[in-house]
């Protein structure tokens, strides 16, 4: 038998330190109070950031830097939730976590916001100056940056704002500057037209990831935004069946389907497959515009072409589709000296230009309607063919259709990046180095000395990183806003002569004092993706660490958007160093049915709206203050009153963060039952609270001594347990599998502490039994500690309140102590651990007994325990039985390897699940006329049931031998038949064991 005092079972790091002079109180209410706990709040998370280990290693995140446009979300709180997770365990385990916040300045989102706030006040935009604008948009990020802050620091999110950053800081322009003129220099960064993703009501391009895409079935219609701030409805769905009459011919002509009847103005060519029979005899021939007088349009042929796409030809306005773009650039390689150039026909605004007068300036969907009209009148438009339906592309931010448009632009040159950061993620090398220093050559290296891997979690999630890097199409990194990162790239007005510089007195040289900087900023991606490289020091020339970030985690959603070109920029400009050791995705948050998180659908959830709780009432006025359409917010109060009748109750930040890391954060999706799941969260919280309250009570009845001695083997399984319990939490972390790390430690405290330890010790609180209340204060003391700990880092406020109601401690006290599963590793008992599976599983067939046969719970089992051989001897297991076993009612005689025949005869056998092993059971003497009652109750509805089956039986028989009876009802009337039989056979069977038990008892 090991003494609990032969090994320390806990280290702590105890340096000096000083506490804020805040009174923390000592009294506690009667039940888990949120306001008691969270009191200091503020305080408490700053005290988890500030990093007094001095020893550990340094581990290093940064939060996803949340949008200056609003309050955070519930994706948000789940990012949040996580890494503070990881970073507080790091620091239990001795570490020096340092977590880095910051804001994304949110170009083209922020300037939506604000132009809306704008509009509010009866301003707009385009009446300001740029920096009249500007200076608007520095006061709203100010306001809505303090806003998330106070939000993080409720939910107890223990950044370290000592290092807080901004993506349009004066560090971050330096650094985005710099990026910026060093990959111009490297030629990776040029000036030209391709095809872009174009929002009218911004007038700016936008990245693939501000791009909705809707599938829209045929004669569907789509509320589009108008300049005065209303919507109009646009159908869509429809295909047109456009005629162009040959040149050479008055009666011959094609026949062309388009959904675009508006872009016709800009049509340079007719394509068809050329393997296409039907149209064999027009390749080369020529035909005229429907809506351009006079203007000649040649066939052309071309592969991409379908032929059982509408009529199998189709109009080509390169500077308005993107597969019209590739096959005109494609007809140009190859015949370079007849190809006439692309010209738009709708400008930036969405207006039309380059069209006939009758058109001019005209709105591109009126001009849909007008054109329609005209080539009706004129006899080309041959009606609508059938059409399934398409998928058009949507604003995320304003709503406005897309759309598709040659500009001239800034891009990057994404294909060796992202073909060697492909590389990396197979091969686990860096292939490469990059950096230059003024003019000497880029030199590629494969060193594998310098190796450096990134592991993904999960793994799979590596494959959706190397197709994003397989994609190496130009990165469009220009638009058209006045917030954000100016281009660094000067020109005088009407030349094309751009100098790329981070000094504004070098483009004066060079191009003297009519130069212009570029009115373009920067896709606010690019300034993002920098947040490695200047987080670890690359504008100073001296790194911290590397790789600069231990973990990136982030929405798998982003992975590409962010995560790739994070790695791609890191390894380009940091000299072939990975921005981070380990990539984490969680999955896109969900409402409990699977749906995404929608304000029409009306199944979003304000985090706060869980701190704080929230009624019906307030939650629909919401609805109906906001912008959805009538018929939107319909729906989502519909939702809302079947989801949410009662409101959302207050729950606190210990039980939010419960219930967001409860889930499997690595599955592509997580169904978010956040507000049930919180409820969940508030009960294990009123556990915690009662478990601290009856420490409590053993404290009232004796001063703990250090080190008490301890004979009692339960004593030896709750530290066995606990020591099993650290390393099983400490794994999960490592695979960041945090639910499986949560609910290893809400089973432990629920199942292990609360259910078994305390209630064995119950008997000696009631008895007064000093010595065993001290052994038990003392164990309990040694098991709380790290376990509190370790429960800090999902549930820090509850945590920490019980932390230093039990232990007596400062406020922050928690902080220092360490917990790793090295230090508890000689307190393993697996043998025990096992004999305790085994007395709790035959705990719980006792219980299953009592409940199967309705008997009070006052009657008291005699038991005898029958196993098969294991490592724990039986009286080992008789020991640990007897301090458990009373709370079920059990009086375990003996264990034993077999029964003797009296034993069988005697008492009942019931199996002990989920092991080798029988529980023998009869009742004590003083209980046996109540057992026998309660049999024989049994035994009467056990009877009742076989003949009210029998009956069943004999009236599904009668139907089956009427022969009037449909053959499908003699089927059906079989089965029931059938299983009436069973039924009556188990109440046979179930009727003859009672009897056999009332016989055994009398």
């Amino acid at each position: 038998m090991r003494n609990l005092n032969k090994r320390a079972l806990f280290h702590r790091f105890s340096p000096h330190r000083t506490y804020s002079s805040a009174v923390f109180t000592r009294q506690s209410s009667s039940s888990f109070n949120i306001d008691e706990v969270t009191q200091n709040y503020k305080q408490r998370t700053e005290f988890a950031a500030a990093n007094y280990r001095k020893n550990g290693s340094l581990f290093r995140m940064v939060l996803p830097p949340p949008n200056v446009t609003g309050k955070l979300h519930l994706g948000h709180a789940l990012t949040v939730a996580v890494e503070d997770a990881i970073c507080r365990h790091q620091r239990n385990q001795g570490n020096k976590a340092e977590w880095i916040p910051g804001f994304d300045h949110a170009g083209i989102a922020t300037q939506v916001v604000v132009e809306k706030m704008l509009a509010k006040r009866g301003r707009r935009r385009q009446d300001m100056s740029r920096e009249e604008f500007v200076e608007e948009c520095h006061k709203w990020s100010e306001k809505c940056s303090s806003e998330i802050r106070q939000q993080l620091t409720r939910m107890g999110a223990s950044l370290d704002w000592t290092q807080n950053y901004y993506t349009l800081d004066p560090k971050f322009s330096e650094a985005v500057t710099k990026a910026f003129c060093t990959l111009e220099k490297e030629g990776l960064i040029t000036r030209g037209k391709r095809m872009v993703h174009w929002c009218p009501t911004l007038s700016s391009t936008l990245s693939s990831q501000e791009v909705n895409r809707i599938d829209v079935p045929a004669n569907s219609y789509i509320n589009v935004p108008l300049t005065n701030g209303l919507k109009r409805k646009v159908k869509f769905g429809q295909m047109h069946l456009i005629r162009y009459q040959l040149v050479d011919s008055d009666s011959e002509y094609i026949e062309v389907g388009t959904t675009r009847p508006e872009t016709l103005f800009a049509d340079v060519a007719i394509a068809v497959h050329p393997e296409d029979d039907r149209y064999t005899k027009l390749h080369g021939k020529q035909v005229w515009s429907p809506v351009m007088p006079g203007r000649k349009l040649l066939v052309i042929t071309d592969k991409a072409v379908s032929m059982e796409k509408g009529t199998g030809a189709v109009k080509i306005t390169p500077s308005h589709d993107p597969l019209d773009y590739e096959i005109w650039n494609r007809w140009k390689q190859q015949n370079p000296s007849s190809a006439i150039d692309e010209f738009s026909c709708i400008d930036e605004n969405g207006k039309m230009v380059n069209c006939t007068e009758d058109f001019a300036e005209l709105d591109r969907f009126d001009a849909r309607e007008k054109v329609i009209e005209k080539l009706t009148n004129s006899g080309n438009h041959k009606g609508l063919i059938k059409h399934d339906g398409a998928q058009v592309n949507i604003c995320s931010r304003t709503g406005d259709v897309i759309e598709p448009r040659l500009a001239e632009q800034w891009f990057l040159d994404c294909k060796e990046m992202f073909g060697r950061s492909a590389e990396q993620l197979r091969t686990g090398k860096v292939c490469f180095y990059c950096r230059k220093i003024e003019d000497v050559e880029v030199a590629v290296v494969d060193d594998p000395k310098t190796a450096n891997t990134i592991e993904v979690f999960p793994e799979y999630q590596s494959h959706r990183l190397i197709d994003w890097f397989e994609n190496q199409e130009p990165w469009c990194l220009s638009r058209q806003l006045w917030w954000g990162h100016r281009i660094p790239a000067y020109h005088v007005p009407g030349q094309n002569n751009w100098i790329v510089t981070a000094d504004e007195q070098e483009a004066r040289q060079k191009l003297g004092d009519q130069f212009q900087q570029d009115q373009d900023v920067l896709d606010t991606w690019f300034s993002s993706s920098l947040v490695p490289l200047v987080k670890n020091g690359w504008l100073e020339g001296q790194p911290i660490q590397n790789p600069s970030l231990n973990v990136m985690e982030t929405g798998w959603d982003i992975s590409g958007f962010w995560v790739a070109r994070m790695i791609a920029l890191n390894l380009k400009l940091a000299n072939g160093e990975s921005p981070f050791g380990k990539v984490v995705l969680h999955g896109l948050v969900r409402d409990n049915e699977g749906r995404k998180m929608s304000k029409s659908l009306g199944n979003v959830i304000d985090p706060l709206d869980v701190l704080d709780g929230i009624t019906f009432e307030k939650m629909v006025d919401r609805v109906k203050e906001s912008a959805l359409e009538p018929a939107e917010i319909e729906n989502a109060v519909k939702d809302l009153t079947k989801r949410f009748p009662k409101g959302i109750a207050r729950c606190g930040p210990d039980a939010l963060r419960f219930a967001l890391l409860k889930y499997d954060i690595l599955s592509t999706d997580i169904p978010l039952d956040v507000s049930n799941v919180a409820l969940d969260g508030l009960h294990f919280c009123n556990k915690l609270w009662n478990l601290a309250a009856y420490y409590d009570q053993l404290a009232e009845k004796c001063e703990v001594i250090k080190d008490v001695d301890s004979d009692r083997l339960i004593d030896e399984w709750i530290v066995a347990r606990l020591s099993s319990t650290v390393s099983a939490v400490d794994d999960h972390m490592k695979k960041f599998s945090l639910h499986l790390a949560l609910s290893t430690l809400q089973k432990f405290i629920t199942a292990d502490i609360c259910d078994v330890y305390l209630e064995s010790t119950k008997k000696a609180l009631w008895s007064n039994d000093i010595p065993r209340i001290r052994q038990a204060r003392s164990t309990l003391q040694r098991v709380l500690q790290p376990t509190l700990v370790q429960l800090n880092a999902f549930m820090p406020f509850v945590s920490e309140h019980i932390y230093e109601r039990i232990f007596s401690r400062e406020p922050g006290s928690i902080l220092f102590d360490v917990v790793k599963p090295s230090l508890f590793i000689f307190h393993r008992n697996e043998e025990l651990e096992e004999a305790m599976k085994l007395v709790t599983a035959a705990m719980a067939a006792v219980r299953s007994t009592r409940q199967k046969l309705e008997l009070s719970p006052k009657l008291i089992f005699s038991g005898v325990l029958e196993m098969k051989p294991i490592e724990t001897t039986p009286s080992e297991i008789r020991r640990l039985a007897g301090d458990v076993t009373q709370t079920c009612g059990l009086e375990l005689q003996n264990v034993c390897r077999e029964v003797n025949e009296e034993i069988k005869k005697n008492y009942m056998a019931t199996p002990v699940p989920g092991h080798d092993a029988k529980l023998w059971l009869r009742i004590d003497a003083e209980s046996k006329k109540a057992f026998i009652e309660c049999l024989k109750k049994q035994l009467e509805k056990t009877v009742s049931r076989q003949e009210q089956y029998e009956s069943k039986v004999v009236s599904y028989e009668a139907i089956c031998a009427n022969p009037n009876t449909k053959p499908l009802n003699v089927l059906k009337t079989k089965k029931k038949a059938e299983n009436a039989r069973k039924v009556v056979e188990n109440a046979k069977q179930e009727a003859t064991r009672i009897e056999q038990l009332i016989e055994n008892q009398c």
